[in-house]
């Protein structure tokens, strides 16, 4: 990403169709914020304070928690995988012959269906925005920043020095980028597919959540009540 542009609308489509229901805000028509990340843009913290101010679910991490707890399986095992590709080699095979990375994928894919045809929520990472593609009314976000900046914010999270703030954030950006290729065949960065790509330098985490929560409040008015 370079460029001077901070914000990049790509699409607003969505039509209206939301209500609030007693004490727990339900829609007519699901709308599920799908947030992709670039590591170190801080896409979580943004996704919270989002998900807090329109008064729906966030989902992230927490899935793999969910599909362990429903299937029998370490939450620490699902872990390794998540977001990860497999090399077909080095990782853990089921007896069936099935890979853990892939069957992750599958049962992660089934969950988060069920959570979107349940409910509005916002969905951080996870490849949510390609497993939702068809049939669901998604708004899909990108949030970026330039590579020293994320450095900057790892190394302070984590209490890493700069060597090893810089190794973990390449390290995780070409995992997650292999991850969206391997099972969408697309590229992770493309402006295809994103109906809005933010600068994560240019903005607070609040500011971010601020423009988030405008487009969604004049895509669906009723967000607004």
């Amino acid at each position: 990403m370079t460029g001077a542009i901070n914000i990049i609308l790509l699409c607003t489509t969505h039509e209206n169709g939301i209500y609030r229901g007693k004490g727990v805000r339900k829609l007519s028509e699901k709308l599920i914020i799908n947030i992709g990340r670039k590591f170190g843009s801080e896409g979580h913290e943004i996704g919270r304070e989002l998900a807090e101010r329109l008064g729906i679910q966030i989902y992230d991490k927490d899935l793999l928690y969910k599909v362990a707890q429903r299937h029998g399986y370490e939450a620490n095992t699902l872990a390794e995988a998540d977001e990860r590709v497999s090399s077909h080699f080095l990782q853990p095979y089921f007896l069936s012959g099935e890979n853990l990375n892939d069957k992750l994928f599958q049962m992660q894919s089934e969950l988060i269906r069920e959570i979107a045809d349940r409910e509005s929520c916002v969905i951080v990472g996870r490849l949510a925005d390609y497993i939702l593609k068809d049939g669901y009314k998604c708004l899909n976000v990108f949030i970026y920043a330039p590579f020293d900046f994320r450095v900057g914010i790892i190394q302070k999270k984590h209490h890493l020095t700069i060597e090893d703030a810089r190794k973990l954030v390449k390290k995780m950006d070409a995992a997650r980028n292999s991850y969206y290729h391997y099972y969408s065949n697309g590229n992770w960065e493309e402006k295809d597919g994103k109906d809005l790509m933010l600068n994560r330098e240019k903005f607070t985490i609040t500011q971010c959540a601020n423009i988030l929560e405008t487009m969604i409040k004049n895509i669906n008015p009723d967000f607004s009540k």
